[in-house]
């Protein structure tokens, strides 16, 4: 029983083992370094820097990573080693170069690490120390450590440069001076050993690189070391299991989830034929198709396959496929190449995710996506370069919508390189060209430029599509499109259905509506697309008039309304309280994310100061100093106003809300304080206000007549008051 025991944990305990493996694979792709790690299970990670560049710590159990080809198709330009931590089990990367990592996660399993050259991004989580979350400074390079000759700073790695052996004589005889040993069993073994010392420290500083062979190699006369001259190398393969080389020759490209991409010769199209007369190369390919038995031969079958596709007949290089190739033959490239050359999406994409290979894969992964699709880390200058081989037919064919797609996934510069080598190819006066630069210029932020550049004279799906971008210009710009415009664009609609332009018309469709001032048009045609929705309701907010306000916006339902993003509502309900409408403005602030001072200003409008002061209150020190004053005198407090204009320096603001507190200078104010003039209206005035006792006193004729005189002042002060003074009466 103890024994089965033993024997099942044993065994569990290699099963787990297996279970906890991770396997790392890498590639060079131009200007990064990739490392994909697949592990067994979803797991949540940190990446952070180490002293050495990098480490990435998992929860959970200690994983144990498969490292033993991580070297197999990468320099160490970037990552010079990689191992596990034995004391907590991170996996560290040990970086030398101005670069940094960025990591991203495909799927529930894959983690993929990015090494790219330059410096990071601003405030980038993965430039925190991984010890303490602290910022790490960036990665400068380490100078490099080369053996040198004493003494000479410009000599290279030299093999030999090593102390020769101390020459023993035998007993009786005198050592030979010119003597090297080499020749005996026991200066080749020493030799031997020093050999591979050299080379282990050649690769720890990154002179070579070193790799074991897939099998031991035959022993030939060839590589076999009898004797060795001063200046002697020795052969790779007479070193047990190691071999050498200079670096990596062109190691294949890893595809975004780090599986290899295909060859290149398998989808360079450009290649495939030899001849420029289509004629003569398919008629050649055709005659040899069969041979004298009728029996297709599979390389010619191929060969034909290939010519069709480089002339761009893509369903008969299909038919041809399907009627001559032998069964079992790997045609999936080409099937989707012959799709793709006639325009259309293979139904079956066998180019998922080969948009990041340096190859025409890349071209052919940008053509084959679904429409509307921005790939992830697109090679763009492997896509201008391949497109720049192809034939000037399959750069007429395929420039525009190659040129859009570049455009859409935000490479203008690539963009740029397609659009001007299709303007090369394509005839004289092509209005594609045209629309093609209108289409730059509008994605470079220029509208005005894109409308000013599109074709005068298109028919066609280029007219559609110069509609399309004429209405987008007008959108950017906030300009009305003409009438003559929408009815075309809606004559197209009707004709087009439910077709895969379908999305771009109703995006045409309901900016033009808002646009002219249609809204209940332009809600129609984004009925049921949230993106379209938000952007005729921002419409509506910036040019709407009062009257669509007063339809749409006001009463919508709460549920729709508050969907609504923050910068549509804050500007509708701005637009609802200048139209002198604050309960409705209000309801666009329900959900009391609005900016506080908007709505302190609703508030205001609808009554509420405290509700106001409470809005400001999240702003202060640096609330509005007149919106503050507004809210306090609508509760009466106009003192605590007064102070809040003055500390502003709106002194004059401050001193008619004082006047408005019956807070004034006096005349004895006047005279103590030097910034109060003496001759100042409101402090004559004030200075009537307390009754002069010595008239109580006086007798009934001097106390009238004393009265008299100082009614008659009164009235004479109280004129130069009204004279002086404005007629302001608080709120």
């Amino acid at each position: 029983m103890k024994v089965l025991l033993l024997l099942f944990s044993l065994v569990a305990g290699q099963a787990q083992a297996q279970a906890l493996g991770v396997t790392v694979r890498t590639g060079d792709h131009g200007a990064f370094t990739r490392v994909v790690l697949t592990f067994p299970a979803r797991v949540n990670w940190v990446l952070g820097r180490t002293s050495a560049g990098y480490g990435l710590r998992v929860a959970g159990p200690r994983f144990t990573y498969d490292l033993s080809s991580a070297f197999d198709r990468i320099s160490k330009d970037r990552l010079r080693t990689v191992w596990a931590d034995p004391a907590n089990g991170d996996l560290m990367l040990g970086v030398d170069c101005p670069c940094h990592a960025i990591p991203f996660e495909l799927g529930s399993r894959i983690l993929v690490i990015d090494i790219r050259d330059g410096a990071p991004p601003p405030n980038s989580s993965f430039e925190r120390r991984l010890v303490d979350g602290t910022p790490a400074p960036p990665l400068r390079p380490a100078p490099p450590a080369r053996p040198r000759r004493s003494g000479d700073l410009t000599a290279g790695y030299d093999w030999l440069d090593r102390p020769a052996p101390v020459q023993r004589a035998a007993p009786g005889r005198a050592a030979e001076p010119g003597l090297t040993g080499l020749d005996s069993d026991l200066r080749l073994q020493d030799f031997r050993t020093m050999l591979i010392e050299e080379m282990g420290r050649g690769a720890t500083q990154g002179v070579v690189e070193m790799e074991v062979p897939s099998r031991p190699p035959e022993p030939t006369s060839d590589n076999a070391v009898t004797s060795l001259p001063d200046n002697a190398r020795a052969a790779v393969n007479e070193l047990p299991g190691i071999g050498i080389s200079s670096g990596p020759d062109s190691p294949p490209a890893l595809m975004v989830q780090g599986s290899t991409c295909p060859e290149p010769a398998d989808v360079d199209v450009a290649t495939w034929v030899e001849s420029e007369d289509a004629a003569e190369a398919l008629g050649r390919a055709r005659a040899a198709l069969l041979s004298e038995f009728d029996v297709p031969d599979p390389d010619k079958v191929l060969q034909a396959v290939n010519t069709h596709l480089h002339f761009g007949f893509g369903a008969e290089a299909r038919m041809m496929m399907s009627s001559f190739m032998p069964t079992g033959k790997d045609t999936a490239l080409r099937t989707g190449l012959s799709y793709l050359l006639d325009g259309d999406v293979p139904p079956d994409n066998p180019f998922l995710s080969m948009q990041s290979c340096d190859s025409a894969a890349a071209l052919w992964a940008l053509l084959a996506a679904p429409e509307g699709e921005v790939l992830p880390y697109l090679n763009g200058a492997a896509i201008s370069r391949n497109f720049l081989g192809l034939p000037a037919h399959l750069r007429t064919t395929l420039g525009p919508e190659v040129a859009k797609r570049l455009l859409k996934a935000g490479d203008g510069a690539n963009a740029r390189v397609v659009t001007q080598s299709f303007a090369r190819a394509a005839p004289q006066g092509d209005p594609t060209v045209d629309l093609l630069t209108a289409d730059q210029a509008l994605h470079a932020g220029s509208p005005a430029e894109a409308e000013a550049a599109l074709p005068k004279e298109a028919t066609g799906e280029t007219a559609v599509a110069a509609l399309f971008t004429l209405v987008e210009a007008r959108f950017q710009q906030r300009k009305a499109v003409e009438g003559k415009d929408i009815l075309a664009l809606e004559a197209f609609s009707f004709e087009h259905g439910n077709g895969p332009l379908r999305p771009r018309l109703d995006r045409a469709l309901a900016h033009g509506a808002a646009l002219g001032g249609d809204f209940a048009a332009a809600f129609g045609h984004a009925q049921g697309t949230a993106a379209l929705e938000r952007d005729v309701w921002m419409l509506l907010g910036e040019t709407g008039a009062e009257s669509q306000l007063l339809l749409h916006a006001v009463g919508l339902d709460p549920v729709r309304r508050d969907a609504l993003p923050l910068p549509i509502r804050s500007k509708l309900a701005e637009r609802l309280l200048d139209a002198g409408l604050p309960n409705s403005a209000a309801d666009w602030g329900q959900s009391g994310d609005l900016d506080p001072g908007l709505a302190a200003r609703i508030a205001l409008a609808n009554g509420d100061a405290r509700a106001a002061l409470r809005s400001l209150a999240a702003r202060l020190p640096d609330a509005d100093p007149d919106l503050l004053a507004a809210s306090y005198a609508a509760l009466g407090d106009y003192d605590a106003a007064a102070s809040g204009l003055e500390a502003a320096g709106n002194l004059a603001g401050a001193e008619r809300l004082q006047r408005w507190a019956g807070a004034w200078a006096s005349q004895a104010d006047a005279d103590t304080d030097a910034s109060i003039p003496a001759n100042n209206p409101w402090a004559a005035v004030a200075g009537l206000i307390d009754p002069d006792t010595a008239v109580a006193t006086a007798p009934p004729l001097q106390a009238g007549l004393t009265q008299l005189d100082q009614s008659a002042a009164t009235r004479q002060a109280i004129a130069d008051l009204l004279a002086t003074a404005p007629m302001d009466t608080p709120p």
